[in-house]
């Protein structure tokens, strides 16, 4: 038992430890979002391993001033570096001079006045209640930024490709969310102090549900690969003049586009490939289309390929799925299979069944 309540606490380091191990090796194959995934993971292990040493031997950690001074710093680092970690994924431009001194400045006067009160062998006073008074205010506000850039990010995505797999940020959106539920725990774990869990099994629970959260953001990080930059790339354009800008004229060219050269089965179909193909520039198009459609691009596209599935279905019902959604415009099949169903609520399958009978 006593090894199992020692290995408890030192869960969320371990996971850290893995996760920053493997973006040491890896550095040069990340970018700047996975850089940055794998700086938050650094600091969080020191900000664990502090946790651990204080709940495994509560003396060991009170006079380990290296190990004080740099929980001190770690504690109200991690979320910064998260926070930069969301924007190197949602935003391309580069953070300023002002932005990383507001997000990185409460870690360094934590640790400041954790090395002077260290010093001067004051109380750990002022330090203590600084960061439970920053923490919790910068935590919550870090998750909520980041859920309402990621939501906004995704949306772009739908309003630009037809094909979204690989770009969506839905995983992380989700994961998110878990972070968002992570924090609340965190404030509530900083107003009922760390003693409160000293010695109790109750440690287990914080302990497992850092650990998991910690373990899936990374996992999904270093797998997620596209952000707004590739974006930017991908669908770089030159901003053509148009006289076809008045919003109602626009759709039916764009409609036209659609049911007459049905563009759609064009894969990897983008909404610049769309703007050019008319004309116009992709803020006007995507613009259009959700105004009059109600639909993002991605949606608008992926319904005519499936109708037009439907009718390749209907007339030969020897094709398989993967030939009608090469057929479609689909990128594959997986794609062509998970647009079905979230248009008609069927499988194809299951739809070709329902009409045959």
């Amino acid at each position: 038992m006593a090894v199992i309540d020692n290995l408890i606490p030192m869960l969320p380091f371990m996971v850290c430890l893995f996760w920053t191990v493997h973006a040491a090796i890896s550095y040069r194959e990340l970018n700047k979002s996975q850089q940055y995934l794998g700086l938050f993971l650094f600091v969080s292990m020191i900000l664990f391993l502090y946790h651990a040493d204080y709940y495994s031997t509560a003396d060991s950690a009170n006079g380990n001033n290296v190990l004080t001074v740099l929980y001190s710093w770690a504690t109200l680092t991690t979320y910064p570096l998260y926070c930069l970690y969301i924007k190197s994924i949602t935003d391309y431009s580069n953070p300023g001079k002002f932005e990383i001194a507001l997000l990185f400045t409460p870690g360094l006067i934590a640790a400041a006045a954790s090395i002077l009160t260290l010093t001067l062998g004051l109380q750990y006073v002022f330090t203590d209640t600084f960061i439970r008074i920053v923490r919790p205010v910068q935590t919550i506000l870090v998750c909520v930024i980041s859920l309402i850039k990621l939501t906004a990010f995704d949306r772009s995505v739908y309003d630009s490709y037809s094909e979204i797999e690989g770009k969506t940020a839905k995983p992380i959106i989700i994961l998110a969310a878990v972070q968002f539920t992570a924090a609340l725990c965190t404030v509530i774990l900083s107003i009922l102090g760390q003693r409160f869990f000293m010695g109790k099994e109750v440690l287990a629970v914080p302990s497992v549900l850092f650990a998991g959260t910690i373990y899936a953001i990374a996992y999904v990080g270093f797998r997620y690969r596209f952000g707004a930059y590739q974006m930017e790339n991908e669908l770089k354009e030159d901003i053509i003049p148009t006289d076809k800008d008045e919003d109602s004229v626009l759709f039916n060219v764009i409609q036209e586009k659609m049911e007459n050269e049905k563009m759609y089965l064009q894969p990897g179909l983008s909404v610049v490939d769309l703007a050019k193909s008319i004309g116009s520039n992709r803020t006007y198009v995507s613009a259009s289309i959700n105004s009059h459609s109600g639909k993002s691009f991605a949606l608008y596209v992926n319904t005519y390929r499936v109708e037009y599935a439907k009718e390749i279905m209907e007339k030969d019902g020897k094709l398989s799925v993967a030939q009608v959604a090469e057929m479609s415009g689909f990128a594959s099949e997986e794609s062509f299979r998970r647009n079905f169903r979230n248009i008609t609520g069927k499988s194809p399958s299951d739809w070709t069944g329902s009409v045959r009978l």
